[in-house]
């Protein structure tokens, strides 16, 4: 699966999986108790449904289908080719014979949105458990790449193809260069998403003049859906925007796409203040914290709301694209875990809000006008089990200083230039690390040593950048 997920220059040397029930976490950081980035089926097992009447069939299927499998799906209803780098499949079984061309196409993106969340909470997401019935769905649909994280697995979903292809492979990068992490996206650069989305394809095939709107509660999930916009060759702005942590409100990269007039007057100041500052008893008073909690779906449906009610959609011959990615169970995963009532609350929210939106859809595309489909990018651990645990980053890193760098280095909590072998390990979901190669082969060590020490004391397995670019040459372009 790291085969899939490593990219030159932008993957680690060193990569590990925890045992089953493991995860690592940041010490001291209260909102991020559970934290995905595993092959195990917690982190892979994802929801995926189609829905619509005249264009899918109903009916449950149990053969694996993945993430890759989306786009062709949606390029076939719209009658375009798959772009060339694309490694999934139609999945022909889902489509209706002869169907037309659909008037608008939703994708909706639950973030961390485990595939059980599907039967533990159907009492109370009766839309999603509407659209599983009358619809066709996917019940061993999962991600076959890691890490399982939230940029990789919107781009996979956007492009149609894998992380080695497209480029998105961690949520955070590495510069050796400057020697600074950045999130990927910074400021809705789509420059390093190496493939073309379903959207960029169906941007150029119409010339511009189908409807694509993308939004999103994190640049890293919105960008990987919208895909280049005008800043593609040929390509017309899109309508994109993303949330902003630093200020509560709707960003956009305006060389690229067009912010959507709508979401000017909505902030999320407004919701936490007129709660008090608190959900269910946590603190929300900020940009970042408010994102934790139920009420940041209802700040997300308003916006999706806003927009669609303002877009001309399913007004002409040419199918429209709404791309959403609704973030809140992601965060209110990582913060409460699965089986918490914050989950349950957010899930109650998450699904009246999509109710919502997609009558709005039917009410302008009309009636058997839509196709939507729902999916997730990864799962999300629960409490580790009996002799499982949290392993911290720290603890990861000391561990490592202690073991191959010299006396004079091993200072608790520090590694860098001069210090460590280790460069860069301060994404808990990247399940990589980045190592100082020429330091550690001056001190007599290898990479190969290093992942056998991680093996012995902390992971199940680990593996060096030798070996996952030697297997990802033994990998076909297609699945």
């Amino acid at each position: 699966m790291f085969a899939r997920g490593y990219f030159p220059g932008r993957s680690g040397q060193v990569f590990y999986v925890p045992h089953e029930g493991d995860f690592v976490v940041n010490a001291g950081d209260d909102l991020e108790m559970f934290v995905h980035g595993s092959p195990w089926e917690y982190d892979t097992h994802i929801p995926l449904l189609f829905h619509g009447s005249g264009f899918i069939r109903q009916g449950t299927w149990s053969d694996p289908v993945v993430q890759q499998d989306v786009a062709p799906t949606l390029a076939r209803l719209l009658a375009v080719r798959p772009g060339p780098t694309t490694t999934g499949r139609v999945l022909e079984q889902a489509i209706e014979l002869d169907a037309p061309r659909p008037r608008v196409i939703a994708v909706v993106v639950l973030d961390g949105m485990r595939a059980d969340y599907f039967e533990t909470y159907r009492d109370v997401m009766p839309v999603l458990t509407r659209l599983r019935a009358e619809g066709a769905w996917f019940a061993r649909a999962g991600v076959n790449s890691l890490p399982t994280a939230t940029s990789g697995g919107h781009a996979t979903l956007g492009t149609g193809t894998d992380p080695r292809v497209h480029g998105i492979v961690v949520n955070r990068l590495f510069s050796r260069i400057t020697r600074r992490e950045q999130e990927v996206f910074h400021e809705l650069d789509p420059r390093e998403l190496m493939a073309l989305t379903l959207a960029d394809l169906w941007n150029l095939a119409t010339d511009g003049r189908a409807r694509i709107v993308a939004l999103g509660g994190a640049i890293r999930a919105a960008a990987g859906l919208a895909g280049r916009g005008a800043c593609l060759v040929n390509g017309r702005p899109v309508t994109a925007a993303s949330y902003s942590a630093q200020d509560g409100g709707w960003e956009t990269n305006p060389m690229c796409y067009a912010m959507p007039d709508a979401l000017g007057a909505i902030a999320g100041e407004q919701y936490w203040q007129a709660a008090g500052g608190a959900w269910m008893g946590h603190d929300i008073a900020s940009p970042s914290r408010f994102r934790y909690s139920g009420l940041f779906a209802r700040f997300e449906g308003d916006a999706l709301a806003a927009v669609l009610e303002r877009e001309p959609l399913g007004a002409d011959g040419i199918t429209d694209l709404v791309l959403v990615n609704f973030k809140s169970p992601d965060y209110v995963g990582h913060a409460f875990g699965p089986a918490s009532r914050e989950i349950r609350e957010t899930l109650i929210e998450v699904d009246r809000q999509l109710g919502r939106a997609l009558r709005i859809i039917e009410e302008k595309a009309g009636p058997g006008g839509s196709v939507v489909a729902v999916t997730a990018d990864h799962g999300m651990p629960g409490e580790p089990p009996a002799g499982r645990r949290r392993i911290t980053l720290r603890e990861v890193a000391d561990a490592l200083n202690q073991q191959f760098s010299p006396a004079s280095a091993r200072r608790p909590g520090s590694f860098g230039p001069g210090v460590s072998i280790v460069e860069y390990f301060n994404s808990e979901s990247n399940a990589q690390i980045h190592l100082d190669t020429a330091r550690l082969d001056a001190l007599g060590h290898s990479v190969r040593d290093v992942a056998a020490f991680l093996e012995s004391r902390f992971f199940a397995a680990a593996f060096t950048e030798d070996e996952v670019r030697a297997a990802q040459t033994r990998l076909p372009l297609g699945r």
